[in-house]
């Protein structure tokens, strides 16, 4: 079948069979498919047959073909016209050729012509250039740009070499042929521009072009299209208005925004708008109203050609890749695509103009755009009328104004911000970022980015009360702390972690309860839930940071006094020692001292509750939540929010557990006055110079002693002024000692005599502290008058008071900074999985320092090695 030969065949249609062109003879198949012709920059060698014209035809010119000549029919004698004798009908031959009146009927074969040569304009002969040598290169004559490449005499022979003829006045070299010129039809008044006739006047009457950023030939566009505009061209206008968004909106007067940006010209009829202009009835430009519960917008576009086409995209599923319009957007949802696409996928989009629209209910809402140059820099818009533009370009190619090269600019980030000015309405608007494709590589990168800016939940409101509430509360407390720090003799500087313990537990308490208001407060009055905005988000985070931050130097501070405490063990069989020598050293290496101190360091790091119980149990909770946490907004403020319910309910109920099975088992803290009682040592602990715990277990053998039993076995010593004189001389300076006599022996043994018969002049007495210091864990009463000291005891409480310088007289400011770290890392990594896990390496490694220091104080204070 015709059509259907193969590569080199042609069909022959009297054989009904496809048929090779001749072998080596520089001959292609036709473009018909119906024969053979000469190859490109080939021309015919021989000729393979002729055939004759009848009687009422004639040779063409060239002599391939026969024409019909005007014949009628006189008496049954056909008669045909002739030429006058000053006309010509044929052509004057060269070399063979067909016999007279006959034409070729097929070619024998072609030639190719050499480099030098190029093919005559009837494709019959090759004719040489003019060519010269130069080092060696061959270099032939090429015709200007107005001129046109000549062949053949007038009368069809070749000529002997390549002329090249400038077209006459009013033509141009159009297709190596010359053509009537657009300007012969101007006036004396009047200019061609770019085949376009502009009145001089109007030519001259533009500003400069300052601006140097477009080529020549696309100014002189710029010129045509807006005269063009000027006298009503739609498509002209269309054109002109991609022209300015291509070039950012320029602001210079002579530039492609001239019609917009000069308020004194005439505005066009099919001039098109490119900004969103506001009017009474639409004050805020890409503002609609959403049914209740209604959560996803529709952002479509609007696509202006250059020819003045126009169309809407709606369809999503239409698009090619997710980074452009039209797109699905769920609100409070931010995405961000990248696409990496083949520049030449987008050549159909050349010239092309976008407009957004927001596309809700069935009416389409036009959405201001924000163009952002290559450079990064904005477009200005002092000159517009209003700064929120409507339309921006996908791809264009720019030639430059220095050398002769394109460059093209694309699309490379659409952004998308939303304003839920309230349950029902919202703003959006686009934001379009253009950059420069590299010429090494055709591969682009564009970017479909969504970013909300919500309304404020009232985070801000509640931080303000809450933070002024605990503030003043946590802030009274820890001055009320510190002042009684200063009477034990601890240091002034101690206000300062102090305080920012009380500082970070506002910041994060004053968040947490706030964020929780603003999530109950969002779930219980709009259909939706609305994530947090950006600034509110952003102070959740600086306040959950800087409260981990305050609450690490508060931990750091009662650990490095805790590491630093006076201990002593009291042996109450060998404190009447003689004062010389008696092996005194040696009792501190007995097994009695050695067992009392394992069992005090084991007692260092023990916490009410195990944040590995808190962490296993808040990870359940979690997987429990999460199917109530699919209908939250992704918002890390609340997910933080949930994380901290989960932690503080596993905390709370693993602490009443404890707490009742304390009441039910009795509390681990009762095995050290047993141990005491076992080894016959009595404990004594100085948290500050005059401050000390104190665990009186001595063997009463001797009716001289005294008992004290009950609360007073376990009681706090507030030291008498002259009892802390002789105190700090003799941990201090003590001149002339034996050399079997240590300074930790003298004063085990002088306070071994103060709790015994107390020294001359000297005296104690017993108080019970009040429900507020118990509660609060302060000493709010002066009990310091005179030479007398006095121990504090609590009824009813078997808990040793040397548990306040462990951890586990710490446990609120331990469990507020693992609650702290644990949100933290929720916030930072999203992940409850890696925030648990390094909330117990932390807890890990401050055990292992916390033990490490607190023995190595144990064996400094006490020689006792462990």
């Amino acid at each position: 079948m015709p059509g259907s030969c193969q590569q080199g065949h042609y069909y022959e249609p009297s054989a009904l069979s496809c048929l090779a062109c001749p072998a080596n003879a520089s001959m292609v198949p036709s473009l018909d498919g119906f024969g053979c012709s000469c190859a490109e920059h080939s021309v015919p060698a021989g000729i393979h047959r002729c055939r004759p014209c009848n009687t009422t035809e004639v040779v063409s010119a060239d002599g391939t073909a026969c024409v019909p000549r005007r014949c009628q029919n006189v008496s049954g004698r056909v008669a045909c016209r002739k030429c006058p004798a000053d006309y010509i009908t044929g052509r004057i031959g060269f070399g063979c050729s067909c016999t007279e009146h006959s034409v070729p009927a097929g070619i024998h074969r072609c030639r190719p012509c050499n480099t030098t040569e190029v093919v005559s304009a009837d494709g019959t002969a090759c004719v040489p250039r003019r060519c010269q040598n130069v080092s060696g290169r061959v270099a032939c004559r090429k015709c200007p740009a107005d001129y046109i490449t000549v062949t053949q005499n007038i009368d069809g022979s070749p000529l002997k070499e390549v002329q090249c003829v400038k077209c006459a006045r009013g033509y141009k070299a159009q297709n190596n042929i010359c053509t009537r010129c657009e300007s012969c039809t101007c006036t004396k008044t009047q200019i061609i521009v770019r085949g376009v006739c502009v009145p001089k006047t109007y030519v001259n009457s533009r500003a400069k072009y300052e601006e140097n950023s477009l080529h020549p030939q696309a100014l002189l566009d710029v010129v045509k299209h807006e005269y063009l505009c000027m006298q009503n061209d739609l498509r002209a206008c269309h054109t002109l208005a991609n022209e300015c968004v291509k070039n950012f909106y320029s602001t210079d007067p002579a530039g492609p925004c001239r019609l917009w940006i000069q308020s004194n010209l005439a505005t066009p009829k099919g001039l098109p708008h490119l900004t969103v202009e506001s009017t009474l009835e639409d004050k805020n430009p890409g503002e609609t109203y959403l049914e209740r519960k209604k959560d996803s917008l529709l952002v479509v576009a609007a696509v202006f050609s250059s020819d003045g086409g126009f169309k809407f995209l709606k369809d999503i599923d239409e698009q090619d890749y997710p980074c452009r319009l039209p797109v699905q957007i769920k609100i409070g949802r931010d995405f961000y695509h990248d696409c990496i696409i083949n520049a030449s996928k987008l050549t159909a989009d050349l010239n092309e103009t976008i407009a957004p629209y927001l596309y809700a209910d069935g009416k389409l809402v036009q959405i201001p755009v924000y163009p952002r140059k290559p450079n990064g820099y904005t477009v200005q818009r002092g000159t517009w009328l209003s700064g929120k533009f409507k339309r921006y370009f996908i791809m264009d190619n720019f030639l430059s104004t220095v050398a002769n090269i394109t460059n093209t600019v694309y699309l490379r980030k659409i952004e998308r911000d939303k304003s839920s000015l309230s349950s029902l309405r919202v703003q959006i608007s686009v934001e379009p970022s253009y950059a420069t494709k590299s010429s090494f590589s055709e591969a682009i990168v564009m970017t479909l980015k969504v970013v909300h800016i919500m309304p404020e939940a009232g985070v801000h409101r509640g931080l303000e009360i809450w933070g002024g509430v605990l503030g003043c509360f946590l802030t009274l407390y820890a001055m009320v702390q510190w002042r009684g720090v200063v009477r034990r003799g601890g240091l002034y500087a101690s206000v300062v972690p102090l305080l920012m313990g009380a500082v970070a537990d506002t910041l994060y308490f004053s968040a947490w309860f706030s964020t929780l208001h603003a999530l109950a407060a969002e779930a219980g009055t709009l259909g939706l839930t609305l994530p947090l905005s950006r600034a509110e988000e952003r102070i959740i985070q600086a306040f959950v940071y800087t409260a981990v931050s305050l609450k690490a130097v508060k931990v750091a501070w009662f650990n490095f006094n805790q590491c630093r405490c006076d201990v002593f063990f009291l042996d109450w069989s060998e404190y009447n020692a003689p004062f010389k020598g008696a092996a005194t050293t040696d009792r501190y290496n007995s097994w009695r001292a050695s067992t009392l101190a394992r069992a005090w360091s084991g007692l260092q790091t023990m916490r009410r509750v195990s944040p590995g119980y808190t962490v296993t149990l808040a990870l359940l909770v979690l997987h429990f939540m999460s199917p109530w946490q699919s209908y939250l907004p992704s918002s890390q403020g609340y997910r933080w929010a949930v994380a901290t319910i989960a932690w503080w309910a596993s905390y709370i109920t693993l602490l009443s557990t404890r707490w009742v099975a304390d009441r039910l088992l009795g509390s681990p803290t009762a095995g050290l006055p047993k141990i005491c009682t076992s080894v016959g040592l009595s404990l004594l602990v100085f948290e500050e110079d005059y401050y000390a715990h104190y665990v009186h277990e001595r063997n009463d053998d001797s009716k001289d002693l005294r008992s004290m039993a009950g609360p007073l076995a376990t009681c706090r010593v507030v030291c008498a002024p002259q009892l802390r004189i002789v105190y700090k001389q003799l941990s201090l300076s003590i001149p002339g000692l034996g050399e079997t006599e240590t300074r930790q022996s003298l004063l085990s043994r002088f306070l071994a005599a103060f709790f015994e018969r107390a020294l001359d002049g000297l005296s104690w007495v017993a108080s019970e502290r009040t429900v507020l210091e118990r509660l609060m864990n302060v000493e709010l009463n002066t009990r310091e008058a005179g030479n007398t000291s006095t121990l504090l005891y609590d009824p009813e409480d078997n808990t040793p008071s040397c548990f306040s310088v462990t951890w586990w007289g710490e446990e609120w400011c331990l469990s507020t900074f693992d609650a702290a770290l644990f949100g933290c890392l929720i916030i930072a990594t999203d992940d409850p999985l890696v925030a648990a896990l390094s909330t117990l390496i932390t807890w890990q490694i401050m055990t292992q320092i916390r033990r490490w220091f607190g023995n190595r104080n144990q064996r400094e204070k006490t020689e006792i090695e462990i």
